[in-house]
């Protein structure tokens, strides 16, 4: 017991370590310089992969216990397809249909490749990687996976996790050190009820590649385009047809190879 309370006060120390050091990061030129020119914070997402890589080095864990694994590649990424496809397509058709497309001009000013190489590698796979991949992992070691959801084995780990996603984003608006301390109870909510979602896709996968393509759809449309005053409409229709898809992937499919984070 006394090791599973060490452990857990680590992961959330060096979780602490991460929301600090961005809150020191957003005071540096290096902030003030990505924001005129990149309008991305590539600087903090770019630490995402560093707790992953001392994990390996230095606690010599496996690299599949943080999804690190190209086994049944293929099906994971037809899987992650399957669901960010619905994600993007749907409110993209509802707008364009009704004449509200349009990508945001804060996107528009700084590049669409830009703001896509952001959203896929920083955002969607480092963004995996950390929570999903290193946090996930080491509480699953922590906590073991005694629960079962359909075909998909789980544990503590996930809530945790989960958890830990929230809060990351209800502390989006909070920072002490620029003299800002409102908190966002939306992002908090929505973002915790998101990595349960992908929690249980990286559980019952085993890989990092459909969550980080599930990852990308389900934020694509509101971080790129102008929401228009059908979006809502589609974003619903979306998230029906994303959810039956999951549901599917949770309970019926059973070709997938067994998942790799115990």
């Amino acid at each position: 017991m006394r090791k599973k309370v060490g452990a857990c006060c680590a992961l959330l120390g060096l979780f602490a370590l991460l929301i600090v050091v961005s809150w020191w990061l957003s005071t540096t030129a290096i902030s003030r310089w990505q924001a005129s020119h990149l309008r991305w914070n590539y600087a903090y997402h770019t630490l995402f992969p560093i707790l992953p890589l001392l994990g390996l080095a230095l606690l010599r864990s496996r690299a599949a216990t943080y999804g690190l694994s190209l086994k049944g590649w293929r099906l994971d990424a037809r899987v992650g397809v399957y669901l960010a496809i619905p994600l993007i397509a749907f409110p993209l058709l509802a707008e364009a249909l009704f004449g509200d497309l349009a990508v945001k001009p804060s996107v528009a000013r700084f590049g669409l490749g830009n703001a896509l190489v952001f959203q896929i590698i920083f955002v969607a796979f480092f963004e995996e990687l950390l929570f999903r991949g290193f946090f996930q992992g080491e509480f699953n070691r922590v906590f073991g996976r005694p629960f079962t959801f359909g075909s998909t084995r789980f544990g503590f780990g996930l809530f945790v996790t989960a958890l830990l996603f929230g809060i990351a984003h209800l502390l989006n608006p909070f920072n002490p050190l620029r003299g800002g301390y409102s908190l966002d109870w939306v992002m908090f909510g929505s973002s915790a009820a998101f990595a349960l979602i992908a929690g249980l896709i990286r559980e019952r996968t085993g890989g990092l590649i459909a969550v980080s393509l599930f990852h990308f759809g389900y934020g694509m449309f509101p971080k790129l385009f102008v929401v228009g005053r059908v979006s809502g409409s589609g974003m619903l229709l979306s998230w029906l047809v994303a959810l039956a898809l999951i549901a599917w992937l949770l309970f019926k499919m059973e070709e997938l190879p067994a998942t790799q984070t115990a």
